[in-house]
């Protein structure tokens, strides 16, 4: 290999690391901070990850690897800082050797871990640090191992790029696929600039600021609202004693409900599941409306009881609360990112509310019930 295609080897390696980081960017937690090159390669402050990539895909982890015994010596030497962390990975494009030390690594528990890799015969190329892990206490060597695993054979650059950024679940949801490689391009520029604008050099990616950013880039190549998928899902009579809100209209003797009920319901429920197939990222949307529907009908229903009196027909009272239910969510039919919902899908959702129980249309109290 020349020098020049060897410094673009580790140049790779380089940016490998910002693809693993971005990816950790995609799925991190609320309040997280991703850092680069500090506390490991990619850390959030619990997990602290060395990625190491290769472009020779014949590489192996043998037992005098210098990536796994140079990473568990860094950690060592910075115990102090790290010995709070929960986890610590070594993610490699590497493959485990057959029959070394690292074979089935992650279900080792920490004492097997322990006498393995003390149990290596050094080298040279190890040898320093293989002398400070042998030199380090040994319960804490084994709390350390405890939280040590290995992530081999991970995706190589091109790979990882194509497959765990392109084709993430948060690009392929919201992005054109025609925009989605020039999409992640800019978010490669964001990760860089943190480094670029960093206060003492610290590569520190706040993830508040980074989806601030991703919905601001993505503005521009946003996928359009999904066009709601219409259901023509038809009641089965024979399978009504299987609802529990087909129990509750019985229960307010409005058994002449049971049908159109049936229908809203197994529409609405089809057609949610046609919505999170074409495109998971609706979930969230989907389950709020769900609460919205379930708030604004208990509202209701507190309006409802206020109005009860001692001698009145709670069973009529119950059938005109479940009527006004239902002409008031019928227009509700307004989801961030999906058009063109038809009035069956709330009403159906209403009635999802009930089979879950999280609404009873039953205005009768709890002795009455009995």
């Amino acid at each position: 290999m020349s020098p020049k295609s060897d410094a673009s080897t580790k140049i790779l390696g380089f940016k490998y690391q910002e693809m693993v980081a971005l990816k950790e960017c995609f799925e991190a937690k609320d309040g997280t901070k991703i850092y680069l090159e500090c506390l490991g390669d990619v850390s959030d402050g619990k997990t602290s990850t060395e990625v190491k990539h290769s472009v020779n895909g014949e590489k192996k982890l043998i037992d005098t690897h210098i990536d796994f015994w140079k990473t568990l010596s860094n950690i060592i030497t910075e115990y102090d800082t790290y010995r709070f962390y929960n986890k610590f990975i070594l993610h490699t494009t590497a493959e485990v050797k057959k029959d070394s030390i690292f074979e089935k690594w992650n279900d080792l528990n920490k004492s097997d871990k322990q006498k393995k890799i003390i149990a290596v015969k050094s080298n040279e190329t190890i040898k320093a640090y293989y002398n400070n892990v042998k030199a380090f206490d040994k319960n804490n060597l084994e709390n350390l191992l405890d939280k040590f695993e290995i992530k081999e054979n991970q995706k190589s650059a091109k790979e990882y790029y194509q497959d765990l950024l392109i084709g993430h679940t948060v690009v392929i949801n919201n992005i054109e696929p025609k925009n989605r490689e020039e999409f992640i391009c800019s978010m490669f520029g964001y990760v860089s600039l943190q480094l670029v604008n960093a206060i003492d050099y610290i590569w520190e990616i706040d993830i508040e600021a980074f989806r601030e950013n991703f919905r601001s880039y993505a503005k521009k190549y946003l996928i359009e609202d999904l066009n709601f998928p219409i259901s023509n899902a038809s009641a089965d009579d024979s399978a009504k004693d299987n609802f529990h809100f087909v129990k509750n209209l019985e229960n307010i003797q409005y058994e002449r409900k049971i049908g159109s009920s049936m229908a809203n319901y197994l529409k609405a429920s089809e057609s949610q599941i046609k919505m999170i197939e074409a495109r998971n990222s609706l979930c969230e949307n989907l389950d709020n409306f769900d609460d919205d529907i379930k708030d604004v009908i208990l509202e209701l229903k507190d309006s409802h009881l206020d109005q009860l009196t001692k001698d009145c027909d709670t069973n009529e009272k119950s059938r005109r609360f479940f009527d006004d239910s239902i002409n008031k969510i019928s227009s509700q039919t307004k989801i961030e990112g999906i058009t063109n919902i038809r009035p069956y899908y709330p009403k159906g959702r209403l009635l999802h509310n009930v089979e879950i129980k999280t609404i009873d249309i039953n205005l009768k109290s709890e002795d009455e019930s009995k």
